[in-house]
């Protein structure tokens, strides 16, 4: 009996030892932030215009900012080409602007216009005079709505990172980027010695490290976000509308093996006959697909 029973003592401070040292190995994970898991073996960020990121193979980093912006722009072709362009991370930190200061500055630049256009007048510049008079009205048009509560300003950021396995395939990259963007008269400068800044500002911490920034107004700003088309719909499709921007009728189609479900949500205000154009919707699921209801 003894003798058992200092077996027994043995395997349960062996077992102890075991959980002791599987805890450890816990408490040691739990210390690793996140940070610290994804993190690579190491950054070399002592080049001026690219990095180099060690890890299991090494890659090259090279940041950008859009230094230029067109004056007219159509969604969604204006970063279409940055968004979609292989390897490359791409944020957009945006700001509102107060409307005492868009106020402020708006009056400022009508100001500065008015001086340009009385200036051109006076030497006679009479196409100098028409484009500043153009511009003067606009900003007019972009104070009133401002100050009605129709539109409003905002401060943009657009930094993207762009990723090659070697530093010729990053600089062959880099051209046909600048080309590529160029065809929306985007124009886009590297971060030149500050490409540790722009790395970080293109990280998912929500750190802006470079003030290059762009003013918006509401509509313009809508035209950024990350929609490669804007066309809606399928060749196998049932009518629902048309296309405000481009006028084709959208052919949309709940089944498609593309779409992950077959559920539609429907927004519109009070009275605009979202319970009638559901049930049209569905009788022409129906009728086409069988006895499937659509969801609203």
């Amino acid at each position: 009996m003894k003798k058992s029973q200092k077996k027994l003592k043995k395997q349960e401070e062996e077992e102890l030892k075991q959980l002791n040292n599987s805890s450890d190995g816990v408490e040691i994970l739990q210390k690793k932030s996140v940070k610290d898991l994804i993190s690579p073996s190491g950054i070399d960020a002592s080049n001026i215009d690219h990095m180099e990121i060690i890890s299991n193979a090494k890659r090259f980093a090279r940041s950008f900012f859009v230094s230029t912006l067109p004056r007219m722009c159509s969604f969604p072709d204006i970063f279409r080409d940055m968004y979609m362009f292989g390897d490359i991370n791409t944020s957009i930190y945006i700001n509102p602007i107060a409307e005492a200061r868009s106020q402020n500055e708006l009056n400022r630049v009508i100001n500065e216009l008015e001086t340009e256009r009385i200036v051109a007048a006076d030497r006679g510049n009479i196409n100098r005079e028409s484009v500043l008079t153009q511009k003067r009205l606009e900003a007019e048009q972009l104070r009133d709505e401002i100050a009605a509560g129709y539109n409003k300003l905002f401060e943009a950021t657009v930094v993207s990172t762009l990723f090659a396995y070697s530093l010729d395939e990053l600089d062959k990259f880099t051209k046909l980027l600048s080309t590529e963007m160029s065809k929306t008269l985007v124009g886009i400068k590297s971060t030149w010695a500050m490409q540790e800044e722009g790395f970080q500002s293109n990280l998912p911490l929500m750190q802006n490290k470079i003030s290059k920034s762009h003013t918006f107004d509401r509509r313009s700003m809508g035209t950024v976000f990350p929609f490669t088309t804007s066309e809606v719909g399928h060749p196998t499709g049932i009518p629902l509308g048309f296309n405000k921007q481009t006028g084709v009728p959208i052919l949309f189609d709940n089944f498609h093996s593309s779409l992950t479900n077959y559920n539609m949500v429907i927004f519109a205000k009070s009275g605009a006959r979202k319970i009638s154009y559901n049930e049209n919707s569905n009788f022409k699921i129906i009728s086409t697909y069988g006895n499937r209801k659509l969801s609203a």
